[in-house]
């Protein structure tokens, strides 16, 4: 019996009983729909994590320089790792182009700050940032000039404004003062939250990048060191022979030991352990696609029993055993192959659906669609399987009885 015509005759035995073919197919639909969305929301999640956390250096010639301390209290005690003297000592080392602190791909705006709001110390978090273009009830925004020009200026969240001078508009041009330093207020923003509860992790104040960065702290990493070899010179060697300097007369040598460090690794591990915690989460909601199976099983032993009058004329004219299973197999597989590109459809649909509501993209991949056929398939086949054994081997003298 030809291929096509094999499959030609399941789909017409599919459509024969409809009813019972879509609640078959239903399990199959829910199970490969749940898998796929949380797959597909799962590679969204790591795809944006990693993009930020991404620190890898472009430049051939950068190799990165970190320091592991022998007692892991010191790390916290400890203020900066490199001093100034560890970096003059690397910029006489031969080979060595240019060092300095290591400066991450993707920069952190928010920063938590202790606020002291009527007397009581509240941690709550604010934005550094280039310039504001928030809706505002009193004031002005934050320029690029007042970032450019380190302006010590300010916008507060109305509920902030409100609780620290009683009325929002009364709060431009007073001093609002973040550990030990004074700001000029020069606008209110329009509140989102409506609250100064712990739950509210809302920005409540927006400083000027290069104000805050110079006020309070440097966004540069002080624990890791960008080296630049000379183009020409053996990167290995060169960051050897800087280990060897810093180990022998760095300044912490004696509480700790310089090595080399890759950021690519921590990136790579996260990658991994999202990877195994979206795979845990689908094999939870594929619980759903082994009940499917047992439907499809169920199905086709059905199936075989209401056909036995069919099962003996096709012997009778010539079928073999070897074609009465292919049949009821290619019912069982398109079967659950057609319940499977539904399940995928609706997957990517709710992925794309639920990333309206996220902070990141969902989108198809071919390794969410070999997924969905890979599955669908190996249900067909496994619970398809016996079914379509027991009807081969109906014997022929049996059926005529």
């Amino acid at each position: 019996m030809k291929n096509f015509v094999i499959w030609k005759t399941a789909l017409k035995s599919i459509l024969k009983n409809k009813k019972r073919s879509f609640l078959t197919m239903f399990g199959i639909i829910i199970g490969i729909a749940s898998v796929i969305t949380i797959v597909s929301i799962g590679n969204g999640f790591k795809r944006d994590m990693i993009d930020k956390m991404s620190v890898t250096n472009t430049n051939e010639n950068v190799s990165n320089i970190t320091f592991n301390y022998y007692d892991v209290a010191n790390a916290f005690t400890e203020a900066e790792v490199f001093k100034k003297s560890d970096l003059d000592l690397i910029k006489n080392i031969k080979g060595i182009k240019k060092v300095d602190f290591f400066k991450p791909k993707t920069t952190v705006t928010g920063r938590q700050v202790e606020l002291y709001i009527r007397g009581k110390k509240l941690t709550k978090r604010v934005e550094r940032v280039e310039q504001t273009s928030a809706s505002l009830l009193f004031g002005r925004q934050i320029t690029s000039k007042d970032n450019d020009s380190m302006n010590k200026v300010v916008v507060l969240d109305e509920v902030l404004a409100q609780k620290l001078y009683d009325d929002p508009e009364k709060a431009i041009g007073k001093g609002f003062e973040v550990m030990n330093e004074l700001f000029t207020v020069v606008g209110v923003k329009a509140s989102e939250s409506g609250s100064l509860s712990m739950d509210n992790q809302a920005p409540l104040a927006y400083f000027p990048i290069k104000s805050y960065d110079h006020y309070f702290n440097n966004s540069d990493t002080q624990s890791i060191l960008d080296l630049e070899t000379e183009a020409g010179e053996d990167k290995e060697k060169v960051t050897a022979e800087v280990l060897k300097q810093l180990n022998f007369s760095g300044s912490m040598r004696n509480t700790g030991e310089y090595e080399s460090y890759n950021p690519k690794s921590d990136v790579d591990e996260i990658g991994s352990v999202l990877d195994n915690l979206t795979l845990f989460i689908s094999a939870v909601a594929g619980i759903s696609l082994f009940i499917a199976g047992v439907g499809v099983m169920n199905m086709m032993y059905i199936s075989v029993s209401e056909r036995t009058k069919e099962i003996g004329i096709r012997r009778a004219l010539g079928a073999t055993e070897k074609d009465i299973r292919k049949q009821f197999l290619a019912e069982g597989l398109t079967l659950t192959l057609l319940g499977g590109m539904i399940g995928y459809l609706l997957g990517m649909i709710l992925g794309v659906v639920s990333s309206i509501f996220l902070p990141f993209a969902v989108r198809p991949d071919l390794f969410t669609i070999g997924l969905a056929v890979g599955i669908s398939v190996l249900i067909g086949v496994i619970f398809s399987y016996m079914p379509a054994s027991a009807a081969s081997k109906k014997d022929l003298i049996d059926i005529m009885k």
